[in-house]
């Protein structure tokens, strides 16, 4: 019989999910892990057209006057390590391998509303540990980002006093706070599935499974 299931653990866990996973996609993408200091009084100098670096991605105020964002990683993880440092590089890995591994928990969160086991192990329990791994992978990358702010092209940004774990005249941007939350969220979301994982087991959820309804919603 197909039946679902959805009880108020299993929706909060479901968009704990999905706010951490979004919240890794912005931290992925977003050229704001540090933000360099204002420039001069114009326009040029608002939060929006400072300059600024992300784990791949740099945003420029150009010396005419211009705003500029783009790549840096042209050769991806080949890339010069003068021009792309190792450090980012290998947060560029786990907080992609991260941001992968949760987007396929979503989807599993899903799964669990109407299969509650798959190869005689339970997709909650499983679900979970993969949250913990990618929370861990996300962990990394935020601990290797500061890693590798002796590199020049932070020196260039934030004053040659930068050095890991203190940016110096830079301040750390929007990106970089997206990443702990989402890290925080996936870590609670883990937690939350064992408490979705009993309330989709409970005596009320059975009885109206085995009296034959396929849509089972209980607070």
């Amino acid at each position: 019989m197909c039946y679902v299931i959805i009880t108020s653990a299993s929706l909060v866990w479901f968009l704990c999910s999905l706010v951490a996973d979004m919240l890794f996609a912005v931290a992925l993408v977003t050229p704001r892990w540090l933000v360099g200091p204002a420039q001069g009084t114009d326009s040029t100098s608002s939060p929006h057209r400072q300059s600024s670096v992300g784990i791949y991605t740099r945003c420029k105020v150009m010396q005419e006057g211009g705003f500029q964002c783009g790549r840096f990683d042209l050769d991806g993880l080949a890339t010069d390590s003068s021009v792309y440092p190792s450090e980012w590089k290998a947060a560029m890995f786990f907080v992609t391998l991260g941001f992968s591994i949760l987007s396929v928990t979503v989807l599993l969160t899903l799964i669990t509303c109407c299969r509650q086991s798959a190869f005689g192990k339970s997709i909650h329990n499983m679900t979970a540990c993969a949250q913990v791994v990618a929370g861990i992978c996300m962990m990394l990358g935020l601990f290797l980002h500061p890693m590798g702010w002796r590199a020049n092209r932070i020196q260039r940004l934030c004053g040659m006093d930068a050095e890991p774990f203190y940016p110096a005249d830079c301040s750390i941007g929007v990106s970089f706070y997206c990443g702990i939350i989402g890290l925080l969220l996936t870590f609670t979301a883990a937690g939350i599935s064992l408490k979705a994982e009993s309330s989709n087991m409970r005596t009320r959820v059975r009885r109206r499974v085995e009296a034959g309804s396929k849509l089972v919603c209980i607070p």
